[in-house]
């Protein structure tokens, strides 16, 4: 329930539970803490609407504490008493026994069925059966209450013609033969284009030409730093263990609306071409018209991923929420009530996509305002039928989503126009787009059978020459088939072939959120082509080393003009092709940054015969992205000679230590060898990201990860950082017309770990101090300095925390050890983590 609460601006619910007849909820809480840890706890609960005598017998268990971070939430005295009058049940009150501690944080009251339920007892509101308190409401605090080249050719004496040994064009060749010719032969005339011996000649020197050019191409591509085909340079990068990038085509989602009247539960395919805005073309194009455009030349095409049914219901779904009028769903969020009108049909799954849109701007009300940024794709992982108690005709569904995909943004679902537009009364600002699927850059060539299938079933005219268009697109290779006694190797009519990253939509959603399915690696992605023969299909592979003999592969790469050449089998590492196959290539075409088009330039579907008449539109509510042009000669040249200092192994502890660093989620680290009297042990400091737990099972995974590393006879053990808390004291003089406690908490902001509300990290953010990173107070003073309204800043004391005075002070630095990090958390429910005290002067 708590994914699923909104922060909503008015008391909009209160207010419907008080009007319902039979329904009641919490209305407010008061607190009594007792003096001492020891003494009891007394907690008052009012209820909305007081229930008729005798009411509900509720007890402890029917009342449940949640949270605590320090402390676990206290536990409720079996016997609770009803607070009555004459004629009802204003609201109980619950005793909590002494002798449990509680800490600064904000704690959950419930109202359960019994104990270890969520739900609440009947003639309780759901959404006010929860109430949140805190237990150091009355501790003292100083901030506001609201919060925040050489010698001449040799020649010799009885030789009459002089040979030039760097002729290598044709013209030169045959000069130089002619004149060989005339010398060697008496009579030759030389000259005459119809004699035969000169058409010989003619022959001979365009096949020394041919040479010449070969024997110049193999010594210009046999070194990396000359060589200007880019499949010479891969290979060349490829003998020192890097594998450059190839290019990958980009991936962006696709939202259909379907209009009024269309066919209800229709299945748009995989593999449908969506295009980008083509003029006044209509929203979806016949096969016919399609194939027209790629005939004058490939636009920027994309093809779905999956198929996908649609249903008008999707098109657009709303928020519920819960009769308030000014809501929104926070930034953070992985869960949402949604309004089910689709009456049981196309009910939404697990593994569905769905795109939340703002669709009005909150404080003019209009669609035209809204902001295109506040755009978010989320994947599926639960969808859970919901009721509200008051309006239980309403077919409301609960989805939730992995925390990968949590929301990145505040999204108003509903607000109340400012200025002219106030009349309107309340807007909704937000809706749910879940006729939603991935699509890749590249056009099928020739187009999908889904499309030229269901064509070849007409008989008009029209569409009966569609087939030969088609096929008129196909790829053409060069030569067209193996020959006996060479090496085929066939070159592809077309570039830009597209380079597919591969996605599974099936995977379960919990391991294959969103953000994971719109990642596309340049280094996962392969050629998208194909080749057919009398057999089977012949797949693109990354390299035919661990291809078996039988294995029907190829490898792709791409000439100076950037057609791409087939690289084929030898009969052990790769099958070859026999002599004499007919085969046929099927590819896509588009690659590269091309294809990271903007919000809204997708406008155009190619669909099959029976739906060519559907009222359905498409665009892209997202950007696409993961498009990436290959690497260039000078990035290859540039990272291939460091990659074999890229290490693979660990030998000593700093290798250790850098290996640890590669996991994602390492900041730093730092190794110490230990001898355990069997063996050496590698002990493995890590600094997680953003200042996360090392928990045991971040240990196993960072073990397991360090495996593939380790020497043999070398254990590897991974450990926590030891935190070294600080104790900070500063004196600060407040500029005579700022507010004392204003500024004191405008630097606590500053330095604390969490940092500003903008979510800028904090001086003592976790990812700023690690290992071995010394704290000097100049840059400690130089921060406070620059918060607004400090005037000077005298420092008391410096040192760490629990420890005598070592001199930091007047060192001005703090050096933490080798497996240490300094910490300042400032929070008091964990002031082992660092103590901040200020004292505050001037001001007012």
């Amino acid at each position: 329930m708590i994914g699923a609460r909104y922060t909503c601006c008015d008391p909009g619910r209160r207010a419907a539970v008080a009007a319902a007849e039979g329904l009641t909820g919490i209305d407010y809480v008061e607190v009594a803490v007792g003096r001492t840890v020891a003494d009891p706890t007394e907690i008052r609960v009012r209820l909305v609407s007081p229930l008729p005598l005798p009411g509900p017998a509720l007890t402890g268990e029917n009342f449940a504490i949640t949270g605590g971070v320090r402390f676990p939430a206290p536990v409720v005295a079996p016997a609770v008493e009803a607070l009555k009058n004459h004629q009802s049940v204003l609201g109980y009150r619950l005793t909590l026994p002494g002798g449990q501690p509680t800490d600064f944080s904000t704690y959950s009251l419930s109202i359960v069925r019994a104990a270890g339920a969520r739900r609440p007892p009947d003639g309780f509101d759901p959404r006010l059966s929860s109430v949140e308190i805190s237990f150091k409401r009355d501790c003292p605090t100083d901030f506001d209450c609201a919060p925040e080249g050489g010698t001449p050719p040799q020649s010799f004496a009885n030789e009459a013609l002089i040979i030039d040994r760097t002729a290598r064009d044709w013209p030169a060749l045959r000069r130089q033969l002619l004149d060989r010719m005339a010398e060697l032969v008496p009579g030759f005339a030389g000259a005459e284009a119809a004699d035969f011996t000169t058409t010989l000649v003619e022959a001979l020197a365009y096949r020394l030409d041919q040479q010449s050019y070969r024997l110049d191409w193999i010594g210009t591509e046999a070194l990396p730093t000359t060589a200007r085909e880019p499949r010479s340079l891969v290979r060349h990068a490829r003998l020192v263990d890097y594998v450059p990038p190839q290019g990958a085509s980009a991936r962006v989602p696709v939202a259909v609306t379907l209009g009024s009247g269309g066919p209800e539960g229709a299945v748009m395919p995989a593999r449908t071409p969506v295009l980008v805005r083509q003029g006044e073309a209509p929203p979806v194009l016949g096969i016919g018209a399609y194939a027209a455009r790629l005939q004058g030349g490939v636009p920027v095409v994309f093809e779905t991923l999956a198929d996908l049914p649609l249903w008008s219901w999707r098109n657009a779904i709303g928020f519920h929420r819960w009769s308030d009028d000014a809501c929104l769903l926070p930034r953070g969020a992985t869960q949402a009530t949604l309004v089910d009108t689709g009456g049981g049909a196309g009910p939404i799954r697990a593994g569905d996509l769905l795109v939340l849109v703002e669709t009005a701007a909150p404080d003019t009300g209009l669609a035209a305002d809204a902001d295109p940024q506040r755009r978010h794709m989320v994947r599926v992982t639960r969808a859970e039928p919901e009721e509200d108690l008051l309006d239980p005709s309403l077919r409301l569904v609960t989805v939730t989503w992995g925390a990968a995909d949590a929301l990145p943004f505040d999204l108003v679902l509903s607000a109340r126009p400012n200025g002219a537009n106030a009349a309107r009364g309340a807007v909704a600002c937000a809706a749910v787009l879940g006729n939603v699927t991935l699509a890749d850059h590249g056009a099928s060539l020739p187009p999908p059978e889904h499309l030229t299938d269901v064509a070849q079933s007409v008989t008009s005219t029209a569409e009966a020459t569609l087939s030969a268009t088609a096929d008129s697109l196909r790829p053409v290779l060069t030569p067209l088939e193996p020959e006996p006694g060479f090496v085929w190797r066939p070159k592809l009519d077309r570039a830009d072939l597209s380079r597919i990253a591969p996605v599974d939509l099936t995977a379960p959603p919990d391991t294959a959120p969103a953000a994971a399915l719109m990642t596309v690696t340049p280094e996962a992605a392969l050629p998208a082509l194909d080749l057919h023969d009398d057999f089977s299909i012949w797949r693109a592979r990354r390299d035919l080393v661990s291809a078996g003999a039988f294995e029907r592969g190829f490898v792709v790469e791409t000439t100076v003009d950037g057609r791409a050449a087939l690289r084929f089998g030898d009969g052990v590492n790769g099958l070859e092709p026999a002599p004499g196959s007919t085969i046929r290539a099927t590819a896509r075409i588009g690659v590269g940054t091309r294809g990271n088009i903007g919000p809204g330039a997708l406008a155009h579907c190619v669909l099959p015969v029976p739906l060519e008449g559907a009222a359905i539109t498409i665009t892209n509510p997202l950007a696409a992205s993961g498009g990436a042009d290959p690497a260039d000669a000078a990035t290859i040249r540039a990272s291939a000679p460091e990659a074999f200092r890229v290490q693979d192994r660990a030998i000593t502890p700093e290798d250790y230590a850098e290996v640890a660093m590669r996991h994602p989620e390492v900041v730093n680290a730092t190794a110490i060898a230990r001898w355990t009297g069997a063996w050496q042990t590698m002990l493995i400091y890590v600094d997680r990201a953003e200042g996360r737990q090392v928990d045991p099972g971040f240990r196993r995974e960072v073990e397991d990860f360090l495996d593939r590393y380790r020497m043999i006879g070398c254990d590897v053990a991974v450990r926590a950082p030891r935190p070294a808390p600080l104790d900070i004291h500063l004196e600060i003089c407040v500029a005579a017309s700022a507010l004392r406690s204003e500024v004191a908490a405008a630097v606590r902001t500053a330095l604390r770990p969490t940092g500003p509300t903008d979510g800028s990290p904090g001086f003592f953010h976790p990812d700023r101090l690690t290992f071995g990173t010394p704290l000097y107070l100049s840059v400690l003073v130089a921060t406070v300095m620059a918060v607004k309204d400090v005037a000077s800043v005298t420092p008391r004391r410096f040192q760490r925390l629990g420890r005598r005075d070592a001199g930091e002070l007047r060192a001005g630095v703090i050096r933490p050890a080798e497996a240490e990090i300094l910490e300042l958390a400032d929070d008091p429910n964990f002031p082992e983590r660092g103590r901040l005290t200020l004292n505050m002067g001037g001001g007012r």
